[in-house]
């Protein structure tokens, strides 16, 4: 393929110069040689020169050529022979060459323009872009190379395949991108590439079709990954207490009624704990709030230890959490409470200023799925009714949402 923008650009303008007057003398030898001189094709070996002069030497040469041509077949091919005269500079078969020589010169310099603003846009260092013919690579730019982290040599004819991490991703980008562009449309997508060396990037995609029979698209890659990452970040911080790393309180009842519609289809058991840490406002009061978050940090980390990983559990505010029990009913959710209870009681909680360690105790309400009228909202009341029965009972305790309701 030929590379205009090393023949424009990295060529001196003397072998330009150059290059142009011999295209110009083949032309004028092929004139002699090939046609009579009263044959009246005056101009017609000069057209391939002058756009050879302009599509490979640039505008000044290819005007030199052109204005040459011109000179030339008014001198020796126009009657009166081997001089000039006003007549033949004015004849209609010189004014249509100069008409179209003009033509030519004006649209290969608009063409050079543009693909040289293409090249730009294409082979840059930021936007990977690629075309593609029954989705192997024809071509592909630096940055394409630098974000899948093969070489050009290995791109080219390789088919996308081997980028795709999710085959059945490649599948679906056959099935509906090409649906899409066939239809003469746009298609844009993101989904994750494997690099050479194994690793996973997010990539944003968009693609066209720029041939007629539709067999050859371009596509444009953008590498998303950090931006990916920062989405994530962001979507855990709003998802996820700052303090804790527990589901917040929207992403908890959000996460909680989708585990109760699962338990009312398909008639499961399931159930609620509503904890507070006895004494709280105490501690803060005392040792100061980083203290305070330790003992928040630390009856976190117990309820890890202590829960299944299928339980959802949330920060609702300050000292209270939730805990939702999936596929337990009441009296497993009593003693799944009685056995956290106990694990807070017996722990230590050792002071970032020193002295003695804080030990905790908590209350602890529960509630269960009883019929399939029940809302995230009804159990969440009746366990906190429990909570509050246990915190005026005496506190470190646990109690079920049906005594609450009998007291």
């Amino acid at each position: 393929m030929i590379n205009l923008k090393d023949l424009l650009t990295k060529r001196s303008i003397s072998i330009r110069f150059a290059l142009a007057l011999l295209f110009f003398v083949i032309a004028l030898a092929a004139r002699f040689t090939l046609f009579q001189l009263d044959s009246g094709l005056i101009f017609v070996t000069f057209y391939p020169a002058i756009i050879l002069s302009f599509y490979f030497c640039g505008a000044v040469a290819g005007s030199l050529v052109a204005l040459l041509s011109g000179l030339a077949a008014i001198y020796y091919f126009t009657v009166p022979y081997y001089q000039f005269s006003l007549a033949s500079f004015v004849s209609p078969s010189t004014l249509f060459f100069a008409l179209t020589a003009y033509l030519i010169g004006y649209f290969i310099t608009r063409l050079h323009s543009k693909i040289q603003q293409l090249d730009v846009l294409l082979d840059n260092e930021m936007i990977g872009s690629m075309t593609l013919k029954n989705r192997r690579v024809l071509w592909c730019n630096k940055a394409m190379c630098k974000i899948v982290g093969y070489p050009q040599a290995a791109m080219l004819g390789a088919s996308t395949q081997r980028l795709f991490a999710d085959n059945a991703m490649f599948e679906k980008v056959g099935r509906e991108g090409y649906a899409a562009l066939n239809e003469g449309k746009t298609y844009r997508t993101q989904f994750e590439l494997i690099k050479a060396d194994g690793q996973r990037i997010w990539v944003d995609v968009s693609g066209g079709n720029i041939s007629e029979d539709g067999h050859i698209s371009l596509w444009l890659i953008s590498d998303i990954t950090k931006l990916k990452q920062l989405e994530e970040q962001l979507k855990h911080q709003v998802n996820h207490d700052y303090l804790t790393g527990l589901y917040s309180r929207a992403c908890f009842m959000h996460q909680a009624t989708t585990e109760l519609n699962r338990a009312l289809r398909y008639a499961h058991p399931m159930s609620l704990l509503m904890l507070d840490i006895d004494f709280f406002k105490r501690v803060n009061d005392t040792h100061g709030h980083q203290a305070g978050d330790l003992v928040l940090k630390s009856v976190v980390d117990l309820c890890r230890h202590t829960l299944r990983d299928c339980d959802i559990c949330g920060r609702l505010g300050g000292e209270e959490f939730a805990v939702l029990l999936p596929e337990t009913d009441q009296t497993k959710a009593a003693e799944v409470a009685e056995r956290l209870r106990l694990a807070i009681q017996q722990a230590k909680v050792s002071l970032p200023s020193g002295g003695l360690p804080l030990q905790l105790t908590c209350s602890i309400g529960v509630s269960a799925l009883s019929n399939n009228e029940d809302t995230m909202d009804i159990l969440i009341s009746l366990a906190d009714g429990a909570l509050y029965q246990a915190k005026n009972t005496g506190r470190n305790r646990v109690c079920l949402a049906d005594l609450a309701q009998v007291a």
